[in-house]
């Protein structure tokens, strides 16, 4: 195996210590870390967030110099004391209508694959640091979060089932705009929703935007218990996960009645009514579609009900990563990194799926 060792750089242009593994000793993947000027380089056992990037990323110190998601800057301004980690997944790019490159999170999968991932980066940060002391000292970490943009969903997935002895330390996971998987076997949201379930104190925050919106509303509606995985209405209705969330990305501001609005600051109920389109009632007796046409008609409703701005898809990755949330979803997730989240552009509508999209789903009759 290729040895791993980090050297630092940035000394004097960015707060904090930024470490990237040698070129020449990249160990099982170039990476890039981040110790925020709040962490004390003496500490021994931390929280960490490892970060999966998507495509168009160049290379590993790409990631914290050029990569529209800012994440050192984000890590940097949260003033919170946790180290960033980020693998490099290789380089994917457009060329026409289809992409070439590198990019793979195959082995991703592979047995234990993210426990001799982790061991090699807190050897290598554990080897950095005791140069600057009299022993090596033996790091320890305590919270970890999963964290993905775009089609690092794919490497989230697969590293979920790869920690090995570090699947306990494991808080929550944390999608930004990444269910690209419909075609996948489960699909995105079925696997998630299955993950979710078997879960105990973990939790999933998922963002999205136009690009990932179908698998992400059926996560959220099965989720919540309102449809199967086969997308037609649940019968009676299920019990809700309790450790998910599934979130519109947005800006906060919204133009309506020739203003722009602050949709944070309105009752959520209100915003559906303006925000969601409405549909005259139907009779109550008409049975549920039971061919996807509920989840259909919901994803059609919210698609059609809020104009995502072009560049939403990197605003998502910007504003939400370690943001406060609105509200707690499980203590487990209240306790990650004390429940904080950092918000750098506030990209965000904070309310979820809502009973009028719903509502519209029941009511529409096939082909609207």
């Amino acid at each position: 195996m290729v040895a791993c060792e980090l050297e630092q750089k940035d000394a004097n242009a960015f707060p904090g210590v930024t470490l990237f593994t040698k070129r020449q000793a990249p160990g099982m993947k170039p990476t890039a870390v981040y110790l925020p000027p709040k962490h004390p380089t003496s500490a021994t056992k931390f929280d960490v967030v490892i970060w999966l990037h998507g495509f168009y990323v160049k290379n590993h110190e790409f990631l914290f110099h050029s990569d529209p998601a800012r994440l050192r800057e984000q890590v940097r301004d949260s003033g919170k004391d946790v180290v960033l980690i980020a693998p490099f997944l290789g380089y994917e790019y457009a060329v026409g209508d289809t992409f070439a490159g590198n990019y793979s999170v195959s082995d991703l999968a592979t047995a234990n694959w993210g426990e001799r991932y982790i061991e090699e980066i807190l050897g290598a940060l554990a080897r950095f640091l005791g140069l600057s002391s009299t022993s090596i000292p033996q790091l320890q970490i305590g919270k970890l979060i999963i964290a993905c943009h775009s089609g690092g969903g794919n490497g989230m997935r697969n590293l979920v089932g790869s920690l090995g002895k570090y699947q306990g330390k494991l808080t929550a996971c944390w999608g930004f705009d990444c269910l690209y998987g419909a075609n996948a076997r489960p699909d995105d949201a079925t696997f998630w929703y299955q993950w979710l379930s078997g879960q105990s104190g973990r939790a999933l925050e998922i963002v999205y935007g136009p690009s990932t919106l179908p698998q992400s509303v059926k996560l959220d509606l099965i989720g919540r218990g309102l449809a199967t995985a086969d997308g037609n209405q649940t019968q009676p209705q299920r019990p809700a996960l309790k450790n998910l969330r599934v979130s519109l990305g947005h800006y906060d501001l919204f133009p309506a009645f020739g203003q722009m609005v602050r949709v944070n600051d309105l009752d959520p109920a209100f915003v559906d009514r303006f925000m969601i389109p409405q549909v005259a009632d139907q009779p109550r007796h008409k049975p549920a579609p039971q061919r996807g046409e509920f989840l259909q008609h919901a994803i059609s409703n919210v698609r059609s009900a809020f104009p995502f701005p072009k560049d939403i898809h990197y605003m998502i990755a910007r504003g939400w990563l370690l943001q406060p949330t609105e509200q707690a979803m499980t203590q487990a997730s209240q306790d990650s990194l004390d429940g904080i989240r950092f918000d750098v552009e506030r990209p965000v509508v904070r309310h979820q799926l809502s009973a009028a999209v719903v509502r519209h789903a029941q009511l529409a009759g096939p082909g609207r």
